[in-house]
Formats: structure tokens, C-alpha cells, sequence
């Protein structure tokens, strides 16, 4: 049986294509829902205008995907569960509890078909689940599986604006950034700064001790001329004092010769 797809049928067609189908699955599936009309000459007349319709719907349609995939990408729901050691768990998380837990931490109700889930998750971790919205809109949703009694985490964005601030930390002689490349190349740049800041200061302590050492020398040089000139000072006093006997010696033998002369007169 041939009919006019409405909407677009996984393995039948798009939305706007003339298919041909099994009677029963056209009169008790796709007619019915509204998925699909019977071709027959009244509606293909109409094929035309019905496709620009579909057209226009389906624009409208993607639109409000993207809208909702932008609101729910990187979201995160968290479940808790019995498991082994090796963290497998006991149960499983299905993507009937996923939706669940979308609808309940979002207000969204989503689509549990559309969750894009080969198997439910059995061990615990982080998972990245897609959520087709739409032939050409997906969105990334988080679940975090953690095993009974382990601490439970915040969501990934609130981790970030925790780690932001403390960009590295050293362990064992290894570096660890948690944070985003903003916040690192921030916290980078203040390091860079810091460093100078600190070279800076080194320079100018070096240069202040280079001139006290110099003032130092200085002063030592002055001290070692005054204490040379000293000692010449010293050795030129006796000099004046050997003069003073020969002074004396002349105004003797002067003296002397007279007194011999007037005794002899």
C-alpha cells in the first residue's frame, strides 16, 4: 500500500516521501497516528502543497531541538546503587530512570527511546549519554553512577568554579591543573608576574648591596691613607729635636773661645 509520509518513519522514509508499506502496518500504525496518509488521488493533487507544509514544520521542529538540546547539553543526574568491589553493580540504571531523573533535576521530560543507551549502565562512573532530539540534534547528558556509601560529588560545572581557583598543585613532584583554560592561562600569567615582581626585587637588593660594599671600600681606602700619614708625622718630630743640641753645641764653642782669649790678654 502506498502512502504520504507526514513525519519521518526509521526505515520507511522522510517526511513528504510516497512509500510503500505493509496494508496492516499503514491502517493500524501509521494512519491512525497520524504519521502517514493513504496516496490516493485527492491527496497526491495536494502532495505539493502538503510537502511545503512539512517543510515549514519541520524547521519549526528542529528549532525548538536545538533550543532544548542547548539547555540539556552536559547536564548531570546522579544515582546511587549496591555494588561489588570491583564496582560493578547489583542492579542496573536504565534509561527509563535517566529520563526519570532529567525530568525530576530539569523540568524537561524527555523521550526515553531517544536516549541513545546500547545497555543500561552497570558499573559506577561517570557516563556520557546522548539524547537525539532531533535527526541532526543531540545533546550530552552526564550520569554519575556511585557505588552506596561513596561520597557524593556536585555537578561538573560546580567542581570547575571549585578547582578554579586552585589551578596547580604539586604531588609527587607532578603538576595538576583542575580548571579550564581560562582560569589556567589567568593564573599562568599572575605566576609570570609574580616571578618578574620577584626579579625585580633580587636586582635591586643586589645593586643596594654593591653600593654598600662599594661606600665600604671607600671608607677602608680613606682609613689605611690617614693611618700611613700618621707614622710620617711621627718619624719627622724627632728631626727637630737633633737640631736643638746642635744649636746648642755652636753657642758653646763660641762661648768658650772668648773666655780662652780674655785670659790670655
Amino acid at each position: 500500500m502506498k502512502v504520504i509520509l507526514l513525519e519521518d518513519v526509521v526505515g520507511k522514509g522522510n517526511a513528504g516521501e510516497v512509500v510503500e508499506v505493509k496494508s496492516g502496518f499503514a491502517r493500524n500504525k501509521l494512519i491512525p497516528s497520524g504519521i502517514a496518509i493513504e496516496a490516493d488521488k485527492t491527496n497526491m493533487k495536494t502532495l505539493e502543497h502538503r510537502r511545503a507544509k512539512i517543510a515549514a514544520k519541520k524547521t519549526a521542529d528542529k528549532e525548538m531541538a536545538q533550543s532544548l538540546a542547548d539547555q540539556l547539553e552536559g547536564k548531570q543526574v546522579e544515582f546511587t546503587a549496591k555494588a561489588g568491589d570491583a564496582g560493578k553493580l547489583f542492579g542496573s540504571v536504565t534509561a527509563h530512570d535517566i529520563a526519570e531523573a532529567v525530568k525530576e533535576s530539569t523540568g524537561f521530560e524527555i523521550d526515553r527511546r531517544k536516549l541513545l543507551l546500547d545497555s543500561p549502565l552497570k558499573e559506577v562512573g561517570m557516563h556520557d549519554v546522548r539524547y537525539r532530539i532531533y535527526p541532526e540534534v543531540e545533546a550530552t547528558i552526564k550520569v554519575n553512577v556511585l557505588a552506596d556509601g561513596a561520597p557524593v560529588l556536585p555537578p561538573v560545572d560546580e567542581l570547575k568554579d571549585t578547582y578554579a581557583d586552585e589551578a596547580l598543585e604539586n604531588a609527587s613532584d607532578e603538576e595538576f591543573y583542575y580548571g579550564g583554560d581560562e582560569e589556567k592561562a589567568e593564573l599562568e600569567a599572575g605566576e609570570e608576574a609574580a616571578a618578574e615582581e620577584a626579579n625585580i626585587e633580587g636586582t635591586v637588593l643586589s645593586v643596594s648591596e654593591e653600593a654598600d660594599s662599594a661606600d665600604e671600600n671607600i671608607e677602608g681606602t680613606v682609613l689605611s691613607v690617614s693611618e700611613e700619614a700618621d707614622p710620617a708625622d711621627e718619624e719627622a718630630e724627632p728631626v727637630a729635636d737633633e737640631t736643638e743640641p746642635a744649636a746648642e753645641e755652636a753657642d758653646s764653642a763660641e762661648t768658650g773661645g772668648i773666655e780662652d782669649d780674655s785670659e790670655e790678654i
